[in-house]
Protein backbone atom coordinates (compact mmCIF):
# COMPACT_ATOMS: atom_id res chain seq x y z
CA UNK A 1 0.00 0.00 0.00
CA UNK A 2 0.90 3.72 -0.55
CA UNK A 3 1.76 6.05 1.76
CA UNK A 4 2.86 10.57 1.22
CA UNK A 5 5.38 12.71 2.97
CA UNK A 6 4.51 16.17 2.69
CA UNK A 7 7.53 18.74 3.07
CA UNK A 8 10.50 17.62 3.36
CA UNK A 9 13.49 18.33 5.79
CA UNK A 10 16.86 19.22 4.97
CA UNK A 11 18.57 15.22 4.80
CA UNK A 12 20.22 14.00 7.47
CA UNK A 13 23.95 13.04 7.52
CA UNK A 14 24.98 10.18 6.08
CA UNK A 15 28.08 7.86 4.49
CA UNK A 16 27.50 4.65 2.82
CA UNK A 17 31.03 2.28 3.23
CA UNK A 18 31.32 -0.71 0.93
CA UNK A 19 33.61 -3.54 1.38
CA UNK A 20 35.35 -4.67 4.94
CA UNK A 21 38.82 -5.38 6.23
CA UNK A 22 38.97 -8.23 7.56
CA UNK A 23 42.57 -8.01 8.97
CA UNK A 24 43.44 -6.84 12.79
CA UNK A 25 45.99 -4.65 12.08
CA UNK A 26 44.64 -2.87 8.99
CA UNK A 27 44.61 0.88 8.23
CA UNK A 28 41.22 2.57 8.85
CA UNK A 29 40.62 6.43 7.64
CA UNK A 30 38.07 8.10 8.76
CA UNK A 31 36.28 11.31 6.58
CA UNK A 32 34.01 14.07 7.87
CA UNK A 33 32.12 15.40 7.61
CA UNK A 34 30.02 12.61 5.67
CA UNK A 35 27.58 14.83 3.41
CA UNK A 36 28.21 18.00 1.88
CA UNK A 37 25.68 20.62 0.50
CA UNK A 38 26.66 23.84 -1.64
CA UNK A 39 24.93 26.53 -0.55
CA UNK A 40 23.94 28.65 -3.77
CA UNK A 41 26.72 31.29 -4.52
CA UNK A 42 28.85 28.57 -2.57
CA UNK A 43 31.73 26.82 -4.93
CA UNK A 44 33.85 24.60 -2.41
CA UNK A 45 33.28 22.77 0.26
CA UNK A 46 36.31 21.14 2.82
CA UNK A 47 36.28 17.35 4.13
CA UNK A 48 38.95 15.69 6.27
CA UNK A 49 40.03 12.52 6.03
CA UNK A 50 42.28 11.01 8.51
CA UNK A 51 43.92 7.64 9.29
CA UNK A 52 43.63 6.35 12.86
CA UNK A 53 45.18 3.59 11.89
CA UNK A 54 48.60 2.61 12.77
CA UNK A 55 50.52 2.04 9.69
CA UNK A 56 50.26 4.14 6.46
CA UNK A 57 47.82 4.46 3.67
CA UNK A 58 47.02 5.49 0.52
CA UNK A 59 43.51 7.07 -0.39
CA UNK A 60 42.55 8.14 -3.63
CA UNK A 61 39.65 10.59 -3.72
CA UNK A 62 37.11 11.26 -7.15
CA UNK A 63 34.08 12.94 -7.48
CA UNK A 64 31.24 11.33 -9.45
CA UNK A 65 28.36 12.43 -11.22
CA UNK A 66 24.96 10.86 -9.16
CA UNK A 67 21.75 10.08 -10.96
CA UNK A 68 19.26 7.87 -10.57
CA UNK A 69 17.09 5.32 -13.36
CA UNK A 70 15.66 1.85 -13.26
CA UNK A 71 15.67 1.80 -9.71
CA UNK A 72 19.31 1.98 -8.97
CA UNK A 73 21.65 4.50 -8.22
CA UNK A 74 24.35 5.50 -11.40
CA UNK A 75 27.39 7.20 -11.12
CA UNK A 76 29.04 8.64 -14.28
CA UNK A 77 32.34 10.53 -14.81
CA UNK A 78 31.76 14.61 -14.22
CA UNK A 79 34.40 17.51 -14.23
CA UNK A 80 31.83 20.03 -12.92
CA UNK A 81 32.85 19.20 -9.42
CA UNK A 82 36.45 17.57 -8.68
CA UNK A 83 38.38 17.01 -5.68
CA UNK A 84 41.95 18.64 -4.83
CA UNK A 85 43.85 16.65 -4.06
CA UNK A 86 42.81 13.92 -6.09
CA UNK A 87 45.30 11.41 -4.21
CA UNK A 88 47.39 11.56 -1.14
CA UNK A 89 49.53 8.92 0.97
CA UNK A 90 48.86 9.25 5.16
CA UNK A 91 51.25 8.71 7.71
CA UNK A 92 49.49 6.70 10.96
CA UNK A 93 48.01 9.51 12.35
CA UNK A 94 47.78 12.15 9.92
CA UNK A 95 45.02 14.17 8.83
CA UNK A 96 44.36 16.26 6.12
CA UNK A 97 41.66 18.67 4.17
CA UNK A 98 40.50 17.56 0.47
CA UNK A 99 38.77 20.47 -1.22
CA UNK A 100 35.69 19.95 -3.03
CA UNK A 101 35.48 22.15 -5.79
CA UNK A 102 32.70 23.16 -8.00
CA UNK A 103 33.98 24.21 -11.44
CA UNK A 104 31.20 25.77 -13.44
CA UNK A 105 30.75 28.71 -11.50
CA UNK A 106 27.55 29.65 -13.21
CA UNK A 107 24.36 29.13 -10.44
CA UNK A 108 22.48 25.58 -10.56
CA UNK A 109 19.44 25.80 -12.04
CA UNK A 110 17.94 22.37 -10.17
CA UNK A 111 19.17 20.49 -7.10
CA UNK A 112 22.83 18.63 -8.28
CA UNK A 113 23.77 15.70 -7.32
CA UNK A 114 27.46 14.14 -6.84
CA UNK A 115 29.27 10.96 -4.51
CA UNK A 116 32.78 11.66 -3.16
CA UNK A 117 34.58 8.22 -3.18
CA UNK A 118 37.87 8.15 -1.37
CA UNK A 119 39.28 4.73 -1.94
CA UNK A 120 41.49 3.22 0.48
CA UNK A 121 44.71 1.33 -0.42
CA UNK A 122 46.62 0.13 2.12
CA UNK A 123 50.80 0.29 1.37
CA UNK A 124 51.85 -2.98 -0.24
CA UNK A 125 54.79 -2.87 1.95
CA UNK A 126 52.67 -2.87 5.06
CA UNK A 127 49.96 -5.07 4.43
CA UNK A 128 49.76 -8.36 6.69
CA UNK A 129 51.39 -11.32 4.31
CA UNK A 130 48.39 -13.79 6.08
CA UNK A 131 45.00 -13.83 5.49
CA UNK A 132 42.68 -11.74 2.95
CA UNK A 133 42.84 -7.75 2.85
CA UNK A 134 40.09 -6.04 1.44
CA UNK A 135 40.18 -1.95 0.85
CA UNK A 136 37.43 0.18 2.20
CA UNK A 137 35.21 2.50 0.60
CA UNK A 138 33.58 5.75 1.34
CA UNK A 139 30.98 7.08 -0.71
CA UNK A 140 29.63 10.95 0.03
CA UNK A 141 26.83 12.59 -1.09
CA UNK A 142 27.34 15.85 -2.36
CA UNK A 143 24.30 18.26 -3.17
CA UNK A 144 24.67 21.80 -4.93
CA UNK A 145 21.38 24.05 -4.14
CA UNK A 146 19.91 26.09 -6.79
CA UNK A 147 20.26 29.70 -6.64
CA UNK A 148 16.04 29.51 -5.94
CA UNK A 149 14.90 27.54 -3.49
CA UNK A 150 14.04 23.99 -4.28
CA UNK A 151 10.07 23.52 -4.08
CA UNK A 152 9.37 20.76 -1.64
CA UNK A 153 7.06 17.78 -2.90
CA UNK A 154 5.60 14.82 -1.37
CA UNK A 155 7.49 11.33 -1.75
CA UNK A 156 5.13 8.23 -2.35
CA UNK A 157 6.00 4.65 -0.66
CA UNK A 158 5.07 1.10 -1.80
CA UNK A 159 5.65 -1.31 1.04
CA UNK A 160 4.89 -5.12 0.33
CA UNK A 161 6.19 -8.39 1.69
CA UNK A 162 7.69 -10.41 -1.05
CA UNK A 163 8.35 -14.00 0.26
CA UNK A 164 11.24 -13.45 2.74
CA UNK A 165 11.41 -9.92 1.43
CA UNK A 166 10.32 -6.56 2.20
CA UNK A 167 10.14 -4.53 -0.91
CA UNK A 168 9.96 -0.74 -0.53
CA UNK A 169 9.41 1.86 -3.34
CA UNK A 170 9.83 5.53 -2.92
CA UNK A 171 8.63 8.13 -5.85
CA UNK A 172 9.87 11.66 -5.28
CA UNK A 173 7.76 14.20 -6.41
CA UNK A 174 9.92 16.93 -5.37
CA UNK A 175 12.94 19.14 -6.21
CA UNK A 176 14.95 18.48 -3.49
CA UNK A 177 16.56 14.81 -2.36
CA UNK A 178 15.06 12.57 -0.13
CA UNK A 179 16.50 10.24 2.83
CA UNK A 180 15.18 7.21 4.00
CA UNK A 181 16.35 5.20 6.78
CA UNK A 182 15.39 3.29 10.39
CA UNK A 183 13.09 0.64 8.82
CA UNK A 184 10.49 -1.68 10.73
CA UNK A 185 7.94 -4.20 10.53
CA UNK A 186 5.47 -3.28 13.01
CA UNK A 187 2.46 -5.43 14.16
CA UNK A 188 -0.17 -3.91 15.14
CA UNK A 189 2.08 -1.14 17.68
CA UNK A 190 2.41 -4.52 19.74
CA UNK A 191 6.11 -5.07 18.81
CA UNK A 192 8.12 -4.36 16.06
CA UNK A 193 11.08 -6.08 14.17
CA UNK A 194 13.79 -3.94 12.57
CA UNK A 195 14.68 -4.59 9.21
CA UNK A 196 17.48 -1.33 8.44
CA UNK A 197 19.04 0.10 11.46
CA UNK A 198 20.29 3.58 10.24
CA UNK A 199 20.70 4.86 6.61
CA UNK A 200 18.20 3.01 3.90
CA UNK A 201 19.34 5.18 1.02
CA UNK A 202 18.50 8.33 -1.13
CA UNK A 203 15.86 9.41 -3.65
CA UNK A 204 16.93 12.26 -5.92
CA UNK A 205 14.33 14.83 -7.09
CA UNK A 206 11.62 13.12 -9.54
CA UNK A 207 12.86 9.62 -9.44
CA UNK A 208 12.02 6.56 -8.10
CA UNK A 209 14.06 3.87 -5.40
CA UNK A 210 13.47 0.53 -4.80
CA UNK A 211 14.70 -1.57 -2.13
CA UNK A 212 14.47 -5.31 -1.24
CA UNK A 213 15.51 -5.71 1.78
CA UNK A 214 15.79 -9.48 3.52
CA UNK A 215 13.41 -9.92 6.99
CA UNK A 216 14.90 -11.04 9.77
CA UNK A 217 14.25 -14.90 10.61
CA UNK A 218 12.94 -14.18 13.73
CA UNK A 219 9.87 -11.47 12.41
CA UNK A 220 8.06 -14.97 12.01
CA UNK A 221 7.49 -15.11 15.41
CA UNK A 222 5.55 -11.86 15.75
CA UNK A 223 3.30 -12.85 13.51
CA UNK A 224 2.07 -10.91 10.18
CA UNK A 225 3.23 -7.21 9.82
CA UNK A 226 0.35 -4.84 9.60
CA UNK A 227 2.42 -1.84 8.32
CA UNK A 228 5.93 -0.06 7.87
CA UNK A 229 7.52 2.19 9.97
CA UNK A 230 10.39 4.84 8.85
CA UNK A 231 11.86 8.08 9.03
CA UNK A 232 11.46 9.87 5.83
CA UNK A 233 14.09 13.17 5.89
CA UNK A 234 14.26 12.89 9.94
CA UNK A 235 10.31 12.98 9.92
CA UNK A 236 8.41 9.75 11.03
CA UNK A 237 6.33 7.64 7.92
CA UNK A 238 4.42 4.69 8.28
CA UNK A 239 3.18 2.39 5.30
CA UNK A 240 0.34 -0.08 5.57
CA UNK A 241 0.97 -3.68 4.68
Amino acid sequence: MKASMLPLAVAIAAICVAGHVIAADTVSLHVKPTTVTLAPGQNAAVITITNEGGTPVNAQIRVLGWDQSQDKDQLSETNKLVASPPAINFAAGQSQSIRIVRTDKSPATHEEAYRVLVDEIPDKTSAPQVGVQLRMRYSLPVFVQPKSESAQGKVDINAQVQGSNLVLTAQNNGAAHAQAADVMLDYGGQASTPVVKGLLGYVLPGKRMQWTLPIPSNAAAQGKATRVTASLNGQPVEVAL
